[in-house]
């Protein structure tokens, strides 16, 4: 099979897996979001500050290095099983001792028995790093949709029933730990390796001395870019920082659904061509082209039909998120156009210097997090916006693409996305005073209509080109 149409089938899984995820994830949450309260969704958002820390400290960068890595033993496997089961242990003891003194710090004394459960969390997370990383260099994501799926079904059946229940922020958290722990058995049940009792120092080395960077840069995102998170809860409180996390929350799943599936098959795609310079600009062009065709619309769209979104699928109490939504919706369009930059600096060899941009970007977002909470909601979710541009110019020089080419790409469908948008916020306007849902299915048929027009029109080549790509993918 063809280095193209290998990067297209994973693609293709890779988006079976995060669309039938998302979408599972996208009822439950929209379930949840009527049935539990803001106060509640805050609560669990300080909370997974510190699990998405301890998840990144717990894969200590070896399921990248195992990815990424020429030739590959069986002792680099066992080794890097071990190590990542002996740090989730470790993980575990802090995250009971830590929890009362961490709930004593925000003043919430409903946060300490919510981290307690969470000590589950690097546990669990410590015994799929092998496998899931085994499975993402082989390309297997068939097997990987399935593992998610399971869990995402199941977290969600055992969340929605707890809060039916009127169980509150425990259906959240019961939601998310039964989601990991079925997804850890089915992930055990479809990967044929097993860890042997066996542990190489020296192995671990070769992994962990390419994983530092890796683990660093993870570990600076997963505090800095929370940061947000950690000023919205000390300052304004566990419902403010609901408001805020639940937009966070939309926009996440809208991002899995445009980009997830190819965030997946990056690391291992690239590494497989870093050292042919040609086919690595070629990749990204590829990428920007067909990215922009799909990101800008979406993030657009959500933006113009925010006002009148949320209250329909949320219901009225989140009338508050809708701002942040729609910044939320620039940042995160920055987000989906650039997810891939630091992956791809890490499969031609360079995670030393993805950790020097990750650790200015955190910092930077720290200290407008700081200033910004002054201006309440909108003061910290600008801040989401930061450094697309720097990113892009050091992917630029390492990988030596043409820069106006790179944008240009992205031109005809901000175009058609713009016009898309001021369509929508005029019809709105004029359909002010009809029921809220009729208003939003024309605002989304209208706008869907009007770009892909405007897409045909300016752009039909693109579109030939995927449709091509299907043609090609037949059998």
């Amino acid at each position: 099979m063809s280095m193209k149409r290998t990067a297209v089938v994973s693609a293709l899984w890779a988006a079976g897996e995060s669309w039938s995820l998302r979408g599972v994830s996208l009822i439950v949450f929209l379930v949840l979001a009527r049935l539990v309260d803001p106060a509640a969704f805050g609560l669990v958002a300080l909370a997974a500050v510190y699990v998405t820390t301890v998840q990144a400290l717990s894969d200590q960068g070896l399921a990248t290095a195992l990815i990424q890595r020429e030739s590959l033993e069986d002792a680099h496997k066992d080794s890097a099983f071990w190590a990542n089961l002996a740090v989730g242990a470790i993980l575990a003891l802090a995250t009971l001792a830590l929890a009362a003194p961490a709930a004593a710090f925000y003043s919430e004394p409903r946060l300490a028995p919510i981290l307690r459960w969470y000590a589950l969390w690097p546990l669990l997370g410590s015994l799929s790093v092998v496998q899931q990383a085994l499975l993402r260099r082989a390309m297997r994501f068939r097997e990987l949709a399935l593992r998610q799926l399971a869990g995402a079904i199941a977290g969600g059946i055992v969340g929605i029933a707890m809060a039916y229940a009127g169980m509150g922020v425990w259906a959240l958290v019961g939601q998310q730990l039964v989601n990991q722990a079925v997804a850890l058995v089915v992930l055990w049940s479809i990967a044929e390796w097993r860890p042997r009792f066996a542990f190489s120092y020296s192995h671990f080395k070769h992994l962990f001395g390419f994983g530092f960077n890796v683990l660093a840069a993870n570990v600076v995102r997963a505090v800095g870019f929370q940061a947000d998170r950690l000023v919205l809860g000390y300052f304004l409180g566990a419902t403010e920082l609901g408001y805020y996390s639940v937009a966070q929350r939309l926009l996440a799943i809208v991002t899995d659904f445009v980009a997830g599936s190819a965030e997946r098959i990056v690391v291992p795609l690239f590494s497989r061509i870093q050292g042919e310079k040609e086919r690595v600009n070629r990749g990204l062009m590829t990428a920007q082209r067909l990215l922009c065709l799909i990101t800008i619309p979406a993030f657009v769209g959500l933006a113009a039909t925010a006002p009148v979104l949320m209250p329909v699928v949320l219901g009225a109490k989140w009338q508050a998120s809708v701002l942040s939504t729609q910044i939320l919706a620039a940042a995160s369009l920055g987000y989906c156009l650039s997810f891939f930059f630091g992956h791809v600096l890490t499969a031609l060899g360079r995670p030393g210097l993805r950790l020097g941009i990750v650790t200015a970007q955190a910092l930077a977002q720290a200290i407008v997090s700081l200033i910004g909470v002054r201006f309440g909601l909108a003061g910290v979710t600008l801040n989401q916006a930061l450094f697309y541009a720097v990113e892009l110019l050091f992917l630029q020089r390492n990988a030596g693409f043409s820069l106006p080419t790179y944008l240009g790409e992205g031109m005809v469908p901000l175009a058609g996305s713009l016009v898309m948008a001021a369509t929508v916020v005029l019809l709105g306007r004029e359909m002010a005073d009809m029921r809220p849902i009729l208003q939003l299915a024309a605002q989304v048929a209208l706008g869907a209509a009007i770009y892909g027009a405007f897409i045909l029109l300016f752009a039909r080549r693109r579109v030939m080109e995927l449709r091509d790509m299907a043609r090609g993918l037949r059998g």
